[in-house]
């Protein structure tokens, strides 16, 4: 695979991605926005760790001094079962923090979010007294996963919106999630030198391999989850080119996860042609698509479709999952900058660099009109901005 960089349509889009993470920056964490929309302007956990992440592959000191900030925060107000908080807000009037662990559910992921930035900053700064530091609230982390398996099989169980998809319909044994926990249990065994970590996130891949490619030649393996269900989709006679979306009693999710599957490739999960057939299945999609980007999940659940009931009350205060909006087929920088780097692990760079041009276009527009909006999502079909403003996890996926 070449190392070579992908090349930046006109030498602004790191730049103006860095700058905005610079001022996300504080000393208690890296906030969501930096628009003064209450709900951003916090320290979340998937958020922070992202662009952490970005930091890191940057070498930028400043941004790494703040993943290691959102970590001690995070860490400071994890609840007493082990939960990790999907956001904190801080009042400077009087020094108070406002701790919310989720809106209409729990966050699983930002318990392995959590595990993933401690992981990756002990890794690339080489800081073990930080690792030492942070060992309790790992452990905590460890035991609550452990917990939300609640029948010891393996696979972590996800209430509907229970990740950063949280108006979407996805719950039960949901894919993302799996692929996060073995990133966490890699990192954490490589670290702690855990045998068990180590032996666990080996099952895991394996369960995951078997039971979200349902393939005939494992109808019969001791992996199967729920033969019932993956008969059932063998019986459908459908070529599978992307990992399933999730799992339940119920049977599978069918639609295509973009972040989920970006992450499969990376963590090398399904085998060379499941890989290849993974990033096809995407690029098709992106190509029939006027932004040129790939939404998050597709196809898009339609009125009377099956989960539209469902779709239609799952929010707090505003409906924003029409067709082809939000995580109902919408467009997500964060997405794509996940998607742009498998594309780079599979050494399909020329199609890489395209979905950069066109994750720069997207981040370079503003409705407000002073440039470089860094918006967290778009209308697929139109192209039309959505969302808040001066997201980092936006300027991260440039990086």
């Amino acid at each position: 695979m070449s190392d070579a960089p992908i090349k930046q349509p006109d030498g602004m889009a790191l730049a103006k991605s860095m700058e905005l993470l610079h001022r996300l920056v504080t000393d208690r964490g890296i906030l969501a926005s930096a628009s003064s929309v209450s709900n951003y302007s916090r320290v979340w956990a998937r958020d922070a760790v992202m662009c952490g992440l970005a930091g890191m592959l940057a070498g930028d000191e400043k941004i790494i001094a703040g993943l290691r900030a959102s970590l001690e925060t995070l860490a400071t107000y994890q609840g007493p079962a082990g939960e990790i908080p999907s956001n904190v807000q801080f009042d400077e009037a009087d020094a108070t923090a406002k701790v919310s662990y989720g809106g209409l559910c729990g966050r699983v992921d930002a318990v392995l979010w959590f595990i993933i930035g401690v992981c990756q900053y002990v890794h690339w700064t080489n800081d073990m007294a930080f690792f030492r530091q942070m060992q309790p609230a790992l452990q905590k982390c460890c035991s609550i996963l452990d917990t939300w398996e609640f029948n010891r099989r393996g696979l972590i169980y996800v209430p509907q919106g229970g990740d950063w998809a949280d108006e979407y319909i996805l719950h039960g044994y949901v894919l993302y999630d799996q692929l996060l926990r073995v990133w966490a249990l890699r990192g954490f065994a490589a670290l702690a030198n855990a045998r068990e970590a180590a032996k666990q996130a080996r099952h895991l891949a394996e369960l995951i391999q078997v039971n979200y490619w349902p393939r005939r030649e494992n109808e019969t393996s001791k992996w199967v989850y729920h033969p019932q269900a993956f008969r059932a989709y063998l019986a459908r006679q459908h070529k599978l080119q992307f990992g399933l979306a999730s799992l339940t009693p119920g049977g599978y999710a069918l639609q295509f996860d973009a972040l989920a599957n970006a992450l499969s490739v990376l963590l090398h999960i399904p085998d060379a042609a499941q890989q290849a057939s993974v990033l096809d299945h995407g690029q098709e999609i992106l190509r029939s698509l006027p932004v040129k980007m790939v939404p998050a999940f597709w196809p898009p659940i339609q009125p009377g479709e099956p989960g539209w009931a469902e779709l239609q009350v799952n929010f707090k205060d505003q409906f924003r999952n029409a067709p082809y909006q939000y995580h109902n087929g919408g467009v997500w920088p964060m997405v794509n900058g996940w998607w742009g780097m498998a594309l780079c692990a599979a050494n399909r760079r020329p199609e890489a660099q395209e979905l950069f041009s066109a994750l720069v276009d997207f981040n370079r527009q503003d409705k407000v009109g002073t440039g470089w909006g860094f918006y967290e999502y778009a209308h697929s079909r139109t192209g039309e901005l959505g969302g808040t403003r001066e997201m980092g996890w936006s300027a991260a996926a440039t990086v």
